[in-house]
């Protein structure tokens, strides 16, 4: 219910905005060799150019913050209102609270930096409805908590197409990464999500760079989701086995693994073949590079 930076699980978020204000394109690629104003930094730096489906895998934040230049302020803006990120989440828990962004600060800079989720603070739940209505063809929910609660309404805010494209891209990062992938992949299940690490706030307003939050966004099965996990770690220890990473992947993926575990034994759901998973895409309508791995 408290607002945080959600780091790289905006990423997602500025591709669905791009795309579907029709300023990107899927095959488009950005250089990311160097830092953008000696600012923005990958956390693995990457040589040449990254396309949009590598930006969102290798989490680049130089190609993610150029997408949000080429965006803009102005659409910018306009999609998190769309989104909801300007206004405190009706729900059954009234103490949410209202997300932060600093509308007298928000120049180039900030577009991009805001980008990849630094620089605009709203609360898990924001994101987790966020992240519910790109994955629902585009269709914003209401947030609910009471099992009788009857507004059922609903708002469209990007388009299906769109939304496959988001659902592939949560896939791949699963699919197609050797770190995060391995940690929270279940062979059978079809799991999309995307990391993100934001380092803490001090007292004094500065950031401490020994000290994170850690999140996963995750979802399944991508070919029709059905569940969103969100996860949030302040300022976890580092881990040994993970070669001392504080990150969303080392923290926050094995996390979101074994909550997944747990849901598909609750509702006892089964495990289907490549095959299924494929078919079931196909159905759903996504494209052709559906491939199950």
């Amino acid at each position: 219910q408290s607002n945080y930076e959600m780091g790289s699980t905006f990423k997602p978020l500025t591709i669905a905005m791009g795309i579907e204000y029709k300023i990107i394109k899927k095959e488009m690629s950005f250089d990311v060799s160097k830092p953008i104003k000696n600012k923005i930094h990958d956390y693995h730096p990457f040589k040449g150019s990254l396309n949009i489906k590598e930006i969102i895998v290798k989490s680049s934040n130089i190609g993610t913050a150029k997408i949000a230049k080429k965006i803009g302020k102005e659409k910018q803006i306009d999609f998190f209102k769309k989104i909801g990120f300007f206004d405190r989440i009706e729900s059954n828990f009234k103490e949410a609270a209202l997300p932060l962004g600093n509308k007298n600060n928000w120049g180039e800079l900030e577009t991009m930096t805001i980008g990849y989720g630094h620089g605009f603070a709203i609360t898990p739940m924001h994101l987790a409805l966020a992240y519910m209505a790109v994955l629902n063809d585009g269709k914003k929910i209401k947030a609910k908590f009471l099992l009788n609660e009857s507004d059922h309404k609903t708002n469209t805010i990007i388009s299906k197409s769109t939304s496959n494209y988001i659902k592939e891209l949560l896939r791949a990062v699963v699919n197609e990464t050797e770190y995060t992938g391995p940690r929270v992949k279940i062979d059978g299940y079809d799991v999309g999500g995307k990391t993100g690490t934001a380092e803490l706030i001090k007292a004094n307003g500065v950031y401490d760079k020994n000290a994170n939050r850690t999140l996963f966004v995750g979802s399944f099965p991508m070919f029709n989701p059905k569940f969103l996990i969100v996860t949030v770690v302040n300022n976890p220890k580092k881990i040994k086995s993970e070669n001392n990473n504080i990150t969303g992947a080392s923290v926050n993926a094995p996390l979101v693994k074994n909550i997944i575990l747990r849901i598909i034994e609750i509702f006892n759901i089964p495990q289907l073949s490549s095959q299924q998973i494929l078919n079931a895409a196909i159905t759903n309508n996504y494209s052709k590079s559906y491939v199950v791995n």
